[in-house]
């Protein structure tokens, strides 16, 4: 009758075990973003975000819900909670896009003239002359295209490098801190600590 209980107890800990890391693991550990309060004339965009931020490539933010909105740094909307604004808060000026590196060599004109494009980037944030242009991104507001297809989340378009735009930020480096990786490495070192320090006195009294 004893043995039961036991039983018991071991399978609760050995389920608690095997799955308390891949929950806290889809929560912790992912990288932030945020779109700037302020606005940056194109020439200033590197230099806007904040310490341990940096200016997003758009290709490091394309993936939304990989990520987490930094509200206490970000632009905030009345619908948006804990997420990013999207364009459905439009009425907003200059609205919830921003400056956004595009992975391509250094330009500041589009020869192509395609819709869409995000090629431009101010000859690399360096210009911001009303002849010279870079990308701005924003996510859209729409779930569907105008054939009821799925839409993409992020859009874009090229803006004059001498009119002030938000900026988005990305955070160099995910928080590590809380992983429970983390966690039990620390746990390891506390035990290590406390398992050395009976074996203190002999080596003195050796000594």
């Amino acid at each position: 009758m004893r043995t039961a209980p036991l039983w018991v107890c071991v399978l609760v800990v050995w389920t608690a075990a095997c799955t308390w890391p891949v929950n806290r693991a889809a929560v912790e550990g992912r990288r932030r973003f945020y779109l700037t309060k302020a606005s940056f004339q194109g020439n200033r965009a590197l230099t806007a975000c904040a310490p341990g931020y940096h200016m997003a490539s758009r290709f490091e933010i394309l993936d939304v819900s990989v990520l987490d909105y930094d509200t206490s740094m970000g632009l905030t909307t009345d619908d948006s909670g804990s997420g990013p604004p999207s364009m459905a808060a439009s009425y907003e000026s200059p609205g919830p896009s921003g400056w956004v590196r595009t992975g391509g060599a250094s330009q500041f004109t589009d020869p192509t003239g395609a819709a869409g494009p995000a090629s431009t980037n101010c000859a690399t944030w360096s210009s911001d002359s009303p002849q010279a242009y870079g990308t701005v991104a924003y996510l859209t507001d729409r779930f569907t295209s105008e054939n009821n297809s799925a839409a993409a989340a992020w859009n874009g378009r090229p803006q004059r490098c001498d009119v002030a735009a938000r900026v988005w930020c990305v955070e160099s480096a995910a928080t590590r801190a809380a992983l429970p990786s983390a966690r039990g490495h620390r746990g390891r070192q506390r035990g290590a600590g406390r398992g050395a320090m009976p074996a203190a006195p002999g080596r003195a009294g050796g000594a």
